[in-house]
């Protein structure tokens, strides 16, 4: 069901344990085959699923977010990460005068900055007795959602399979797209795409990518997010380690 197209009494109504479901950003180049709201669009099928499984409420989305890596993209737009924070609060802060207790934020961006801004968001709603979760990321960097392909990061053969699954008709000539690869340690974690040589907004093996992947990789999507979901049921938030670590520079 959706928020926007509710009456406030039939909001009212609403048991107070009932999840509600938002989407956020983001809109960045995604290298010259895939649209520019790929991690969007991913998200949001992966909320409409959630939707359904659970009979959760979806709250009007929020597509712009931080997009640090790739701001110097034609198509890219990049909101300062506070912006981000502070709309998510802001809703927790409504939902939980409410009455209302849980939250899942539906993410497929993995932008550092971004998600800093979720884990701020997800810290400070509890103070208004909201419970949230952003699940995706938490499976993402412990691998529980692809298999360690050495070099696919962005654009990649992951992303164009599950982009082929979900939006085939929107997806173009990735197959003539040579393999572009760099090593991001340390050093480049936090360099912008255009000054590690991505010139193309991609990293990977897009030609690699098949609709057969795609739907394996969506599973596990669907899979990681319905296990974060039973976490906070039971009072469980899981925060990815390099986020631990990044929230403390």
């Amino acid at each position: 069901m959706e928020f926007a197209r509710m009456s406030w009494k039939e909001i009212k109504a609403l048991d107070k344990n009932t999840i509600f479901f938002i989407t956020v950003g983001s809109i960045e180049a995604h290298g010259p085959h895939l649209p520019i709201a790929t991690d969007f669009l991913i998200a949001k099928k992966i909320e409409e699923e959630m939707v359904k499984k659970f009979n959760g409420i979806s709250l009007p989305s929020l597509p712009y977010t931080k997009c640090h890596y790739l701001e110097n993209f034609a198509g890219t737009v990049s909101f300062p990460a506070n912006i981000l924070k502070n709309s998510l609060v802001a809703i927790m802060k409504s939902l939980g005068r409410q009455g209302f207790k849980y939250l899942v934020i539906c993410n497929f961006h993995m932008d550092l900055f971004h998600l800093r801004a979720i884990y701020k968001a997800i810290a400070k709603g509890r103070r208004y007795g909201m419970t949230a979760c952003e699940p995706i990321s938490a499976a993402y960097f412990n691998k529980k959602i692809f298999e360690d392909i050495e070099g696919e990061m962005h654009a990649d053969e992951k992303e164009t399979s599950i982009a082929l699954y979900l939006f085939p008709d929107l997806v173009k000539n990735y197959e003539t797209l040579k393999p572009f690869k760099v090593n991001i340690g340390i050093k480049n974690s936090l360099r912008k795409f255009d000054k590690i040589g991505a010139e193309n907004a991609y990293i990977g093996s897009p030609s690699n990518a098949t609709k057969e992947k795609g739907k394996k990789y969506f599973e596990a999507l669907l899979k990681a997010c319905e296990e974060g979901i039973e976490n906070i049921m039971n009072g469980k938030i899981d925060m990815p380690e390099k986020l631990k670590i990044f929230l403390r520079i």
